[in-house]
């Protein structure tokens, strides 16, 4: 299991979220699909990316500022199945998703499947340019939206419960949750080496599909923890160490796949790209 390498950097940032907004999976989450991403690529995909770890860091996050001004980027996280008829009939072309459901319910209801496919084209392109400043920082913003598809409840039309009475599992789940678990464990995403399974540039699709499934779980597991206590950790713990033994382990499942699918988007890249040997360090002049 991969550890992360600060715990004093991170405690501290840790300590500052709950003033800050925390869409998706919330700062340190995407910050860890992001970084965690590069050990799972093999050596000579991860050399591109050779002391610019903090690029994925820094601007693993980029996505959810953008949504402040841009209207059509907060769909590119997110996929509401239902209006398909469920994830298994989610179409891989957006044009017949579009041409399905109509331009608008198609723009409203989220893409974050084509946003995935758009941002590994370009980051086959900064691969093929041979510019590893443009690799890191394109990869950054792929590991968002990888990230954001291996949440459950991006795939859901009910994303924050079936009911009034959950309003606010959404972020229960994919940010309060993940915080108690890395500050109480250390905990970081398991180390996953990637590979290209037979059709890569499918493979969101897929993921869209295992994540609906594991919507109902979610959902009932939020209400089973309710039965325990208040939702609020200020007046109970009772429910967090409930929702925590049930939701735990999924939690950090779906970061760890997260890191991993990450890597095989940057791996497809790279591929298309004509796996490009990464440029070496420019030599040092002496005086």
């Amino acid at each position: 299991m991969r550890k992360p390498s600060q715990p004093l950097a991170l405690a501290i940032l840790l300590a500052a979220l709950p003033a800050l907004p925390l869409p998706a999976w919330g700062v340190v989450g995407h910050q860890l699909a992001a970084t965690g991403s590069v050990q799972d690529l093999p050596p000579e995909v991860a050399a591109w990316f050779e002391g610019r770890e903090n690029v994925l860091h820094d601007h693993a996050n980029d996505p959810d500022h953008w949504k402040q001004r841009d209207p059509l980027e907060g769909p590119r996280h997110y996929l509401d199945c239902e209006i398909y008829g469920g994830a298994a009939d989610v179409p891989v072309s957006a044009d017949e998703a579009r041409a399905r459901v109509g331009a608008e319910a198609f723009q409203k209801n989220g893409q974050v499947p084509w946003a995935i496919q758009a941002q590994v084209a370009r980051l086959a392109g900064r691969f093929a340019a041979g510019e590893p400043g443009e690799v890191a920082f394109e990869a950054a913003i792929l590991s968002h939206y990888c990230a954001d598809l291996s949440v459950p409840l991006h795939t859901t039309a009910h994303h924050d419960g079936r009911d009034p009475s959950q309003k606010g599992v959404h972020r229960r789940w994919e940010s309060t949750l993940l915080e108690r678990i890395v500050d109480e464990e250390g905990w970081g995403p398991d180390l996953r080496p990637a590979r290209l399974g037979p059709e890569p540039a499918a493979a969101p699709w897929a993921w869209l599909r295992e994540g609906f499934d594991l919507v109902p779980k979610v959902l009932d597991d939020d209400l089973e923890a309710t039965r325990t206590g208040s939702r609020d950790p200020a007046l109970d713990r009772a429910y967090w160490r409930a929702f925590q033994r049930l939701e735990g382990p999924l939690v950090k499942d779906q970061l760890s796949l997260a890191a991993n699918r990450t890597a095989q988007m940057i791996l497809l890249a790279w591929t298309q790209a004509g796996m490009p040997a990464a440029p070496q360090p420019a030599a040092v002049l002496k005086n």
